[in-house]
């Protein structure tokens, strides 16, 4: 399917309960596809240039959770930097307790008249989101002391009969990739202000706005340039980098990479999800213990991301799992030889938790993660 035409592409919410993904599937529109009508213009009657929001770690799904109001009604979702989406139950069933759910039929008047883009069907890997409206509403993201956001005319998606594959356990998202591709349907970051962010792992909080460290670590970080994987079919301008080097379970496997290689930061993903191809040609098919990657730094240098079932443990799970990465690239990107080639892993929380903190700069499309630091130990020198 063209994105053009079906909307996002990608791998939206992973299994909540072991954090992996299987697959993608691009969304199908429901109704007939016109022309889109140009949106309202964004309307921000709060705009703080910094706005730091708490998180809380669920331990039954080894992820980050958050909330905010769309139109005065209070909502949770997972912390995703993979996705670029702000996602809801649009009908009150198994999620709504935990998660909150919209009002209202599907066809009923008031969602038609706040409907932005044609519904599609969307598949998010292990979750079945089924029918999801796009709407436009006020949301309302309130921040620490009586710090607040307010945007009205924002547009997110509403799902219907949220449901999980596998024995996943299904949730709503807050998407922060920001820039999609032409067609895609809009990103919440591309509707604020914002134009950076930090999360803060040690002390749960998100930072909206500049994107500086934690101001309590004052830890010194490094700061890894991020590679636009749109030509390649991504549907986003995901949060990835280059992997120069590449070691499974102690074993050097960089010879097998013959083709380029890249790694998505991926907040909603507990473990790592491995392009199929690259799981059934090295290590990752015998199971991983360990796995560590080199990346290159604006300065010339390589900064090692690495995760273990040794130093990862209890609230850290080193899931991995293989996926199948369907991307289709631009008909510009297609030359004599076919669509590019390309391996990409999507490194979670057991790799970046561990950082302390990541910082994306969308003005020079950089990330800076703090040092590492071991969590087994950490965690025995609190008890």
């Amino acid at each position: 399917q063209d994105n053009a035409q079906t909307g996002y592409s990608m791998f939206g919410r992973r299994d909540f309960v072991r954090g992996v993904v299987a697959t993608t599937t691009a969304a199908v529109p429901l109704v007939p596809q016109g022309a889109m009508a140009p949106l309202p213009p964004t309307t921000h009657t709060t705009n703080p240039r910094e706005l730091t929001l708490p998180l809380r770690f669920d331990r039954r799904g080894g992820s980050y959770v958050l909330d905010w109001e769309l139109n005065g009604r209070a909502f949770s979702g997972i912390l995703d930097t993979a996705s670029p989406f702000l996602t809801v139950s649009g009908s009150c069933g198994e999620l709504d307790p935990r998660w909150g759910c919209l009002p209202g039929k599907f066809e009923s008047e008031e969602r038609k008249e706040r409907r932005a883009f044609d519904p599609t069907y969307e598949v998010y890997g292990l979750q079945e989101d089924g029918l999801t409206d796009w709407l436009s509403s006020e949301v309302v993201l309130r921040g620490e002391g009586d710090a607040s956001y307010r945007v009205s005319d924002v547009v997110f998606g509403a799902s219907e009969g949220v449901g999980a594959k596998g024995g996943t356990a299904p949730a709503p998202m807050f998407g922060l990739v920001r820039e999609v591709a032409e067609g895609i349907r809009p990103s919440f970051l591309s509707q604020t202000d914002f134009d950076g962010f930090t999360v803060d792992f040690d002390g749960s909080r998100l930072r909206l706005g500049a994107p500086n460290p934690p101001d309590a670590q004052q830890r010194e970080g490094t700061t890894i340039p991020l590679v636009d994987l749109r030509p390649l079919g991504a549907p986003a301008f995901e949060y990835a980098s280059r992997v120069d080097r590449l070691v499974v379970n102690g074993y050097d496997v960089t010879m097998w990479l013959d083709r380029p290689c890249y790694c998505v930061f991926d907040t909603g993903t507990t473990g790592m999800l491995v392009s199929r191809r690259l799981w059934d040609s090295t290590l990752f098919e015998i199971g991983v213990q360990q796995c560590a990657m080199e990346l290159p730094t604006v300065g010339g240098e390589n900064v090692v991301l690495a995760a273990s079932t040794r130093s990862c443990r209890n609230d850290c799970l080193l899931v991995s799992t293989p996926i199948d990465v369907e991307w289709r690239p631009p008909e510009s990107e297609i030359g004599p030889g076919g669509p590019p080639q390309f391996d990409v892993i999507f490194v979670g929380l057991a790799f970046l938790r561990s950082r302390g903190y990541m910082s994306v700069d969308l003005n020079s499309s950089t990330m800076t993660i703090g040092p590492y630091r071991d969590l087994s130990r950490a965690a025995r020198n609190e008890a």
